[in-house]
């Protein structure tokens, strides 16, 4: 772990310049071209170890850029389908909290730190929703994990941050990067941040298990302790960062904020007019202008579509025209935004209906189609990222916890709650694996507090005479 005054330093590759003029945080400018269809390179200063630099940019746009979070970040506020994708997705992953794998209840106090795990005042759920929201945006999530005692008693905190304000460090002589660094500048910067406006960034190690405890944690001033778990989404052919999954259909959101964009310059600037009456005469300069600005304030804006233009000479008129035009007019990129949706879906490994979106074909084919599909999704989705996440971050984090506040946990005993209805995920006969509570619990129904609420739904079943208990 290298100090934060050698940490602070980074690769200087461009003479300082006047300070630019501050841009918008979002512009709806991502430049995908021809010459960089993919708006990131996998060579250069992105994963250069050498030239002092200290840390790394986020895979590197060419040109001494490190703006590729911000353009992920603009791709999915200007695109309805990704972003629904992403909110849907970890909607799902997130869960309902933590269990014990066996179905015993959790130790009180561990329950307690859950419903506020921060000085923010956060709780696992928005936590949980956080850390699976900036995955899928990003692919990478830093997730910074303090410890603190005050007047003897143990604090114990966890913190998801922004990860357009982290950076990786530069890997050591093992290839391994060992810290990260936090700085509000990369939020606006477009290219590399020098060592002097580093100065007062955080420098943080990542956390290790197989390393010393003095290798994982910063201790400041204060006494308070601090270390960062990286989490990201392993790209096959990318080093050190990871990637969203739906990267590769990035050129798709903007196609689809661009088909919009052009409608709705139509609709703002649409110039559509009936007919034409023109009548015929020299007009001077002054004239041409008055009448120009004249039909550009009857014809554009709402409720201005359609109407007949008149055009007069004071001039002296010697013959006019009448034309008529066809105003029907379809919209544009009706069929191409259909494509760009369904790219966006694949990307994501999702599916619409999961966004609530119900076409024609699927209307008809009842409630059992729409379960096949959240099952599938719950197998190929949503269960394995829940379960990365949780050997990847919460592993980590309450085995740390436990040690610190005393907990009465075994973190290799504890996983992600599902909030899917389990009910109806499967055709088969789940009765002699389910109890009756666990059933309540799903369709969100208060526990039955008899013996009956911790029998077998087949046990139930079998005393009642095969009538339905799960209610």
């Amino acid at each position: 772990m290298k100090t934060k005054a050698q940490t602070s330093e980074t690769m200087t590759s461009q003479p300082s310049k006047t300070k630019a003029k501050k841009s918008p945080l979002v512009s709806n400018d991502i430049r995908i071209d021809a010459r960089d269809p993919i708006p990131f390179k996998n060579t250069g200063f992105a994963y250069s170890i050498v030239a002092g630099a200290k840390y790394l940019p986020f895979l590197s746009s060419g040109n001494y850029s490190d703006s590729l979070m911000n353009d992920l970040l603009e791709a999915r506020l200007l695109s309805p389908t990704h972003n629904r994708c992403i909110t849907s997705k970890a909607k799902y992953s997130s869960g309902s909290g933590f269990q014990h794998t066996a179905g015993t209840d959790l130790d009180e106090k561990f329950m307690d730190w859950l419903k506020v795990m921060n000085q923010r005042r956060e709780g696992l759920t928005r936590i949980n929703r956080q850390l699976f929201e900036s995955h899928y945006t990003w692919g990478n999530t830093p997730i910074e994990v303090v410890r603190y005692k005050v007047a003897g008693t143990p604090y114990f905190c966890v913190y998801i941050h922004n990860a357009r304000e982290w950076r990786l460090g530069t890997p050591d002589d093992t290839d391994i990067v060992r810290y990260g660094v936090q700085s509000k500048l990369f939020l606006h910067s477009k290219g590399y941040l020098s060592a002097a406006q580093l100065k007062n960034s955080k420098t943080l190690p990542i956390y290790n298990p197989l390393c010393s405890e003095k290798d994982n944690w910063y201790i400041d001033e204060n006494g308070t302790q601090r270390t960062l778990i990286w989490y990201k989404n392993d790209f096959t052919g990318i080093d050190y960062y990871g990637l969203p999954s739906a990267i590769s259909s990035m050129i798709n959101q903007v196609l689809e904020y661009k088909g919009a964009r052009y409608n709705l310059d139509n609709f703002e600037n649409n110039m559509v007019v009936s007919a034409i009456l023109a009548l015929k005469g020299n007009l001077s300069q002054e004239e041409a202008d008055r009448i120009g600005k004249k039909v550009i304030q009857t014809h554009t804006g709402d409720g201005k579509r359609g109407r007949v233009q008149v055009v007069a000479s004071e001039e002296g008129i010697t013959g006019s025209e009448l034309h008529t035009m066809d105003t029907t007019k379809d919209g544009s990129f009706i069929e191409a935004d259909h494509t760009w949706q369904q790219k966006i879906f694949m990307a994501n490994e999702w599916d619409p209906i999961l966004c609530g979106m119900l076409s024609d074909s699927t209307m008809g084919k009842g409630a059992g189609f729409l379960t096949k599909v959240l099952e599938q999704a719950n197998n190929t989705v949503i269960r394995p990222d829940q379960q990365s996440c949780y050997e990847d971050v919460w592993f980590h984090i309450l085995t740390i916890g436990k040690a610190w506040m005393g907990w009465n946990i075994d973190p290799a005993n504890i996983s992600i709650k599902s909030n899917i209805d389990i009910s109806g995920l499967t055709d088969v006969d789940i009765t002699p694996a389910v109890k009756r509570n666990e059933v309540r619990r799903a369709k969100n129904l208060p526990e039955d507090p008899s013996p009956a609420g911790d029998m077998y739904l087949s046990d139930l079943k079998s005393q009642k005479g095969g009538k339905d208990v799960q209610n």
